[in-house]
């Protein structure tokens, strides 16, 4: 027993473990790594706000205000084609028949017009001038129509004609009246005499309906109203700007003669028109439709230099009359000349602007597409 106690010494009889004292190296280590742990935290926590901060704000800067795009409204062509229709059906039309059926389609209230005899009117061109809005969705446009007015003493001539088929035999009777027949029917409203050409204007009133998703093309289209005669346009008072630009007459001199080599040979196809152009200048020439070419005026826009100096430009119109088989036609051309080697030359067709006229460098020179001449009396 006593040898049991004296290897396992009681509790009390035990000596106390010494306490570990902390050196001052571990001291400010420990407060380092305390200083450290706090910064750490803070961070986090700021790192937190942050983000979720930048999460709030990301998608407001992401999306943004909604940008609202000014679409401008789609532009509404005016009606003069459905216009110009009418007019046609309108003027060869008949109280019955197919051109009665096409006048109630595009005109429901409109009655067609009542020929009586057998003259009738030939429509040659229908062509809309104008176009005004009226509003309410009406425009009204006015249409040319080029007509042939038979005579009054065809018209009776016609009138007897018919009156006197009861008293030729019923052979004669069937075969011209089908001869007649049949011409109506391949021309309805044609006269087959010949007559007086005419211009008539007619002011139209087309009403137009259009629908939230139609875009602005219209839905449906409709004459509202019987076609009205008015006058012709009125002519603008005195020479227009363009014609006024060429103020300056040419007489006979190097320029005229430039002008009228190069109109014949370009008009005629006697002689090369390429050699009165400037060099790199092309003008495709429309063959040889006439057989002579007189230049009757020629005038210019600025002054006419007295002598060509190489580099002047110069705008001139020149009005000729050309001829063929069939007639003398009035032609206008306006021209650009250059003066090169202290001769004139050809650099472009085309018409005289405020800011090439009376130019004295070719820098600006350069060939231009062929315009269409222009014609008198709607004649080309």
């Amino acid at each position: 027993m006593e040898l049991t106690l004296g290897l396992f010494p009681s509790r009390r009889d035990r000596a106390p473990a010494p306490s570990p004292i902390a050196s001052d190296g571990d001291l400010r280590r420990a407060q380092h790594r305390a200083a450290a742990t706090r910064a750490g935290i803070w961070a986090s926590l700021a790192a937190g706000w942050l983000g979720l901060a930048g999460s709030l704000a990301l998608p407001q800067i992401a999306q943004g205000a909604p940008v609202v795009q000014a679409t401008a409204p789609p532009t509404i062509a005016p009606p003069t084609g459905y216009a110009e229709q009418f007019v046609d059906l309108w003027l060869r039309g008949t109280p019955e028949g197919q051109s009665s059926d096409a006048l109630r389609a595009m005109a429901p209230t409109v009655d067609a017009p009542r020929p009586t005899g057998l003259a009738r009117a030939s429509v040659q061109k229908v062509v809309a001038v104008r176009s005004v809005p009226m509003g309410g969705r009406t425009w009204q446009v006015t249409v040319a129509a080029t007509m042939v007015l038979p005579s009054a003493a065809q018209g009776d001539g016609d009138a007897q004609s018919s009156a006197q088929g009861s008293a030729q035999s019923p052979a004669q009777s069937s075969a011209q009246g089908g001869a007649g027949a049949q011409g109506r029917g391949a021309q309805p409203g044609v006269s087959a005499q010949p007559g007086e050409l005419t211009v008539r204007y007619f002011a139209v009133p087309v009403q137009m309906v259009r629908s939230g998703s139609s875009a602005g093309a219209p839905d449906s289209l409709a004459v509202v109203a019987a076609p009205a005669l008015v006058a012709a346009p009125p002519v603008l008072p005195g020479a227009d700007p363009v014609q006024r630009a060429y103020s300056a007459s040419i007489s006979d001199g190097p320029i005229r003669q430039t002008v009228t080599d190069y109109l014949s040979a370009y008009l005629t196809g006697r002689g090369d028109s390429a050699r009165y152009l400037s060099p790199g200048v092309r003008v495709p020439a429309p063959g040889s439709p006439y057989s002579k070419v007189t230049v009757e005026t020629l005038s210019a826009a600025g002054a006419v230099p007295s002598a060509p100096v190489d580099g002047t430009v110069l705008e001139v119109q020149a009005e000729i009359r050309a001829t063929d088989a069939v007639g003398e036609w009035p032609l206008t051309y306006p021209l650009r000349l250059q003066a090169r080697a202290g001769r004139w030359e050809i650099a472009a067709l085309a018409p005289a602007t405020s800011s090439s006229s009376s130019s004295s460098s070719s820098a600006g020179v350069s060939s231009s597409p062929q315009p269409a001449p222009s014609t008198s009396n709607g004649v080309r």
